[in-house]
């Protein structure tokens, strides 16, 4: 297959994502257990489909759909109307468009089984997404009725667990199923209801809704196959750089985060494609429909998006391109992308307790960070870009595909230098404590592959793909060990690297402690992070750079100062003399 052809085909493969509206959110899911959809939704119904339209919410500009149900049965919550109108965020019409990958999709006729929840304001919505809407089918050999929970293109990551609940059954036998756990779970709805929806009503219909005109345009978006323009960044073709920036409220308390984001950006921008993706900072900025112009990652839930859960499962996180302009276009590879402007990702703060260290949460922010340069799914389910996350200590690190993939939205076309392992020393460890570091390279053509070539890592630590070492080393000692890198040309670079792990309880050691930019850099060994430097006694904050403290900004008079550290555990080390010129 020529070059040029496989570029196309890894095109079209990878860019399904973008073929399904004017804007495009992807989602990580967990499927919840039947017990907790029960509990969790405030109503259960059964029912038809009889009407589906769009409207734009007048503050936002953000697209709804709107979807009318001819109620057939009520198995949980107080709905008496024969009509409901459900809103979901996403849609398309005329002018502007709106898409959130993941949420339900539904048809004209359709016969549906639906777990519900509501808006803030009362608004009914289906429960987690597409996971609280089950298909009601005839089986033709047998005139059985059967639910199914659709996840064929849902445009979602499905992360694997035990104990998932049903996606498939006979009608009956579920709907049986749901009475019996109302009725054992009686105390756990009521008590979920008080804590999450106390004075929230149940509306029959959103109360801006109004039925379309005969004839009106609008375009649902669980219909949208193949819209005209997919999205990209523009910044690419000028050497710009597409600015990110962190709402750090809410994030897991083990991430180092402006690390943890950044291996994300790195491993799209050093993928030998021509897109860089930067961290801009920290914002209050936050959530999935609040269009403020910035590009956002949060975990806070500020726009009330994701619902309330108490399982560790359903939406983990979305993210995409949620504003672009269809009407300035650029043609690459033979296709015509919009102009893509505003992107988010949000993750989901009822179910972060899936993250149990970096490495996971880097793999799931490098895919959600692809949906937001452009990518879609892939079917190369050895790819990030897979529907499904693999937890398999590849962290921030990009698959073949997902290379071929980023390149042809946004081709190079530049040469590469030598492959060279940069990292050559690592910062100190302390047993059964946790330790991060990253090993960095440079050159070659891009999407580095870390591996073991040799020696041995303490037990309880790992070395990540992408160069992510993590874990709590098991014993102390000196560990040697060549590390390898690989680039998507395939060539290899080694280097041999010794790690220290010392045993708990040590006192932090100085080497060396300078002033510069008006900021104390303090070396040595067995410094943690978050440890407090003191300066003529004064307390200052600071950051850990492997084996270096840098404090906030302080302005220190010419001469001698007395430096110590105190680290988190609160063992001190010895008081050095730092001298100002």
């Amino acid at each position: 297959m020529r070059k040029q052809d496989l570029l196309v085909f890894s095109l079209l493969v990878c860019l399904f994502i973008l073929f399904h509206g004017r804007s495009a959110l992807a989602t990580t899911a967990i499927i919840p257990r039947d017990q907790e959809m029960v509990v969790e939704s405030r109503a259960i119904v059964t029912g038809r489909v009889t009407e589906i339209s769009t409207g734009v919410d007048p503050d936002t500009q953000l697209v709804y759909t709107y979807i009318r149900l001819d109620v057939t049965r009520v198995l949980k919550g107080g709905i008496s109307e024969r009509e409901i109108v459900l809103k979901e965020l996403g849609g398309e019409t005329r002018e502007l468009g709106t898409m959130i990958f993941g949420m339900p999709r539904f048809d004209l006729g359709q016969q549906v089984l639906l777990f519900l929840n509501t808006w803030p304001d009362g608004a009914l919505r289906v429960h987690q997404g597409f996971l609280g809407k089950f298909d009601i089918t005839e089986e033709p050999s047998t005139g059985r009725f059967f639910v199914e929970r659709r996840m064929v293109d849902q445009n979602v990551s499905v992360i694997p667990t035990s104990g998932n609940g049903t996606s498939r059954s006979e009608l009956g036998t579920y709907t049986a199923l749901i009475t019996d756990l109302m009725r054992t779970n009686h105390k756990g709805m009521r008590d979920f209801e008080r804590r999450f929806f106390s004075g929230v009503p149940m509306l029959a219909q959103p109360t801006e809704f109004r039925s379309p005109r005969p004839g009106a345009g609008f375009t649902p978006q669980w219909v949208l196959l193949n819209p005209g323009s997919p999205a990209r960044w523009f910044e690419a073709d000028s050497n710009q750089s597409v600015v990110f920036y962190v709402n750090p409220t809410g994030a897991p308390s083990f991430a180092k985060l402006q690390e943890d984001v950044q291996a994300a950006m790195d491993a799209w921008s050093k993928a030998a494609a021509s897109i860089r993706v930067v961290y801009g900072g920290t914002t209050s900025g936050c959530g999935v429909q609040i269009a403020d112009g910035a590009n956002t990652i949060s975990f806070n839930n500020c726009d009330s998006y994701f619902a309330a859960s108490q399982g560790c499962s359903g939406l983990l996180a979305v993210s995409g391109i949620i504003r672009y302009l269809p009407n300035q276009t650029k043609n690459v590879g033979g296709i015509t992308f919009g102009k893509a402007v505003e992107a988010n990702m949000s993750f989901n703060p009822y179910a972060l307790c899936n993250f149990t260290n970096r490495c996971q949460l880097q793999e799931v922010m490098t895919h959600e960070m692809g949906h937001a340069l452009g990518l879609g799914h892939t079917s190369d389910s050895a790819s990030t870009m897979a529907a499904f996350a693999h937890f398999d200590n590849r962290c921030a690190s990009l698959m073949l595909d997902d290379a071929r993939g980023i390149d042809a939205i946004y081709p190079s076309g530049s040469s590469s230098s030598q492959l060279s392992v940069m990292t050559s020393s690592l910062p100190f460890a302390t047993a059964e404590t946790d330790y991060t570091a990253s090993l960095e390279a440079s050159g070659g053509s891009g999407m580095y592959h870390w591996s073991l070539a040799g020696g041995q890592l303490p037990s309880g630590l790992q070395l990540g793909m992408s160069g992510l070492l993590f874990g709590k080393a098991g014993a102390n000692g000196s560990f040697g060990f060549t590390a390898q890198v690989s680039d998507l040309s395939g060539n290899i670079s080694q280097r041999s690297l010794t790690l220290v792990v010392r045993q708990p309880g040590l006192a932090p050691v100085i080497t060396d402690a300078q002033f510069r930019r008006k900021r104390i850099f303090v070396s040595g060994d067995g410094l943690q992070e978050n440890a407090t430097v003191y300066v003529d006694g004064e307390g200052l904050s600071a950051t850990l750079d492997g084996t270096t403290l840098m404090t906030e900004k302080r302005k220190l008079k010419s001469g001698v100062h007395q430096v110590y550290v105190v680290n988190p555990d609160g063992k001190q080390s010895a008081v050095v003399q730092l001298v100002v010129e």
